[in-house]
């Protein structure tokens, strides 16, 4: 799990999106706003979901962070957010499930906030 080591630089990088997007300022702005605005609400079902031990809705609301995770090459959650997919789905360490759920909402948050500062 990331949050083991202290991480340095920023958490994200952008450059997917941009070339994802052809450099489109509007664009861009207009993805960063879907990502600002719908994680938070992932992250509330995601951790809801692991208090009702709900896993097949965690493992729903992983996949669903997957791919933002990936497009904003989010450091360090890459390989945590396949592994918190594999553990619901396999429904047998539910404190590796916690720590990863813990983990991942901790990174996310830190890099909404970086995010949100930077534009």
């Amino acid at each position: 799990m990331q949050n083991q080591y202290i991480m340095k630089g920023k958490l994200y990088n952008l450059s997917q999106v941009k070339m994802f997007l052809g450099n489109d300022q509007q664009q861009l702005g207009n993805m960063i706003g879907i990502f600002i605005n719908e994680t938070p609400v992932m992250i509330k079902a995601l951790n809801e979901n692991m208090l009702d031990r709900n896993y097949e809705e965690v493992r729903f609301y992983a996949h669903k962070l997957k791919s933002s995770i990936d497009l904003f090459q989010i450091n360090g959650l890459q390989n945590d957010i396949r592994v918190l997919e594999k553990l619901a789905l396999e429904k047998d360490d539910v404190p590796a499930l916690q720590q990863y759920v813990s983990d991942i909402t901790n990174t996310l948050e830190t890099v909404i906030s970086e995010i949100q500062k930077e534009v």
